[in-house]
């Protein structure tokens, strides 16, 4: 083949080719189209989604300022008729006043308990109680029991009415229970939607609607659709939120959205033509076609070159970086080419590896400057308590404790002699201590916690006889017993049981439990208190106090052995709490790092 005809083939080829990408490249414009609408639409689908919570808020408000108004409420719970009477007047004008701060509230009914309307303004309301007994049954025994609902009786009624049901309770009384006294319903008005809807219409034939439960059009941008009952069949396969799909809506295909409004049960939905979404890319296309068939050849063979030397290749580098920015890792970039990209890819991987070198030195940087701000306030609590002057106190509490004896107060007795055990044990400069010592420290404060609370609650302590003589850091129980008394014994109604036990597991490893019959914990505190402690830090929010205990406790023994050491926690409501504490196994000969001594001669929380 001569070169002219290898030319013309050339040409040809190219020709069919750009052809092609013209047409990938509009059809990719037009999905680019229509993603653009359906993003616009998703906004404004959403917007009147805000302005529907909004409005009904407004409408929870005003029953809201009904149902706990003091005035309503001695009104509708007094038997007397002449009381009754004197506040007529002001209940209806405080119904009005609520009325019209509302424009969006066509009526306040207020009901008692009898189902009795509290100054009826028109049949209307009668009627409106009627239909309402009859479709729902309300029953308003209940707080929560309020709901929107939708009347409409076609004998009787010229159009749906939709309301707003709350019950209207007394306050608490001394025993913690309400006292039922009716309930007020707010009978609202939709136009403010209408006006919504017309002000945000996407496109010349677009549709805008919002149906209610029975798809009976509650508010729409073409205002002669109110009211009336739309086609169910075109929603047939929306069966969630942000679902869309094509269908035929007035002899045009359409683009159709939903979207559910829970509270209200309504949905929202929007139909656009399709022809209406790409219009503007008509002129693109037919300018793109004509460029195309002037600068074949060139584009060609230069696209050709572009891609397979430049724009391959750095795609793939966007999506590595991207991918290496989102989520990291040790992943490197592999491109088999020589030129400027392929060099480009080098470097990069180069400069990741110094990333990485540079992150396990500030990591390492880090922890060094958190243990040295450890060692920082252990010396500061060190220089504290040295300026404490040990006889000084045991002078006083023995004084204390010859006072008691002196007068025959053994209670003084035995809290001055178990306070100055304590103490003693509490400045002892080992860290790690026997397991029988530390059971002594705390029978002797359980003696304390006795004597005040005057016996409330029973100590029942088992610990193995074996393990006794291990040890362990110090001062990690008694900060666990102490919460289970002040946080579960004490808020206990009657007398409690606290039970403490200690034991070596079949992996060799010492677990203690203490448990209380007391308080317990409501199921969101727990999950609170179990989260901060998987994550050695307190929970956004914050914890309660015993919580903090804990977490100390937690992170004091998981820096000085391991992650896989700490405390569990289970507790009921009302039933009790356990606090299980894992230790290794620590001999009486055993030698412990100096890191370790620092990090465990914290004390009570």
């Amino acid at each position: 083949m001569n070169l002219k005809n290898q030319l013309l083939l050339l040409v040809g080829i190219s020709t069919l080719m750009i052809f092609s990408l013209q047409i990938y490249y509009y059809s990719k414009f037009y999905s680019l189209a229509e993603d653009k609408e359906n993003v616009h639409t998703s906004r404004i689908i959403r917007q009147v989604e805000e302005n529907i919570i909004s409005f009904t808020q407004d409408i929870k408000d005003a029953a809201l300022a009904s149902s706990y108004n003091t005035v309503i409420h001695d009104y509708m719970g007094s038997d007397d008729p002449i009381y009754r009477l004197k506040l007529n007047k002001n209940v209806l004008e405080i119904i009005s006043g609520i009325k019209s701060s509302n424009k969006n509230i066509e009526s306040i009914i207020l009901v008692d308990k009898e189902r009795n309307i509290v100054g009826a303004s028109s049949p209307f309301d009668y009627l409106i109680l009627g239909e309402l007994e009859k479709k729902y049954h309300p029953d308003m025994r209940y707080p929560e029991s309020q709901f929107f609902g939708k009347i409409y009786n076609p004998e009787k009624m010229e159009k749906l009415a939709y309301i707003y049901v709350h019950p209207v309770f007394s306050s608490l009384n001394e025993t913690n229970d309400f006292t039922e006294l009716g309930m007020v319903i707010v009978v609202y008005k939709t136009e403010i939607l209408d006006r919504i809807l017309t002000d945000i219409k996407a496109t010349p034939s677009s549709l805008l609607l919002i149906l209610d439960s029975e798809d009976n059009v509650v508010s729409a941008d073409e205002r002669f659709m109110k009211g009336s009952l739309f086609d169910s069949e075109i929603l047939k396969g929306i069966e969630s939120n942000n679902k869309d799909r094509q269908i035929l809506f007035r002899g045009k295909l359409n683009h159709v959205q939903a979207k559910d409004i829970e509270l209200l049960n309504w949905k929202i939905v929007s139909l656009i033509p399709v022809n209406e979404m790409t219009d503007e890319l008509r002129l693109v296309r037919n300018i793109g076609f004509i460029m195309g068939t002037v600068m074949t050849l060139l584009i060609l063979i230069m696209g050709l070159i572009f891609i397979r030397s430049v724009t391959i290749p750095f795609g793939r580098i966007v999506r590595f970086v991207n991918f290496i920015g989102n989520h990291g890792g040790k992943q490197r970039l592999q491109l088999p080419i020589k030129n400027e990209i392929g060099i480009l890819s080098v470097e990069i991987n180069k400069m990741l590896d110094k990333l990485d070198e540079t992150n396990e030195k500030f990591i390492q940087a880090k922890t060094s400057l958190y243990q040295m701000e450890i060692a920082k306030k252990q010396a500061e609590l060190s220089f504290l308590q040295s300026q404490i002057n040990p006889h000084f106190l045991y002078n006083t509490l023995e004084c204390i404790r010859s006072i008691g004896l002196a007068h025959g107060v053994m209670e003084i007795v035995e809290i001055s002699t178990s306070m100055a055990k304590i103490f003693r044990y509490s400045i002892k400069e080992d860290n790690f201590v026997r397991i029988r010592n530390e059971l002594d420290c705390i029978q002797d404060y359980v003696r304390i916690m006795s004597i005040r609370y005057m016996d409330k609650f029973s100590v029942t302590i088992s610990i193995d006889e074996d393990i006794l003589d291990m040890r362990m850091p110090k001062m990690i129980l008694q900060p666990i017993v102490e919460n289970a008394i002040y946080h579960g014994l004490e808020r206990k109604n009657g007398k409690g049981i606290l039970t403490i036990t200690g034991l070596v597991t079949a992996d060799q490893t010492v677990r203690f439990d203490i448990s209380d019959s007391g308080k317990g914990m409501k199921v969101e505190e727990l999950e609170n208190l179990r989260q901060s402690l998987r994550a050695a830090v307190p929970t956004e929010g914050g914890i309660a106090s015993r919580g903090l205990g804990l977490l100390n406790i937690h992170q004091r023994i998981r820096l000085a052995f391991g992650e896989q050491y700490g405390i569990e926690i289970n507790s009921i409501d009302n039933e009790g709490t356990q606090v299980i504490l894992h230790i290794p196994l620590l001999s009486n000969r055993m030698e412990v790092s100096s890191e370790s001594s620092t990090l465990c001669s914290e004390t009570n929380p």
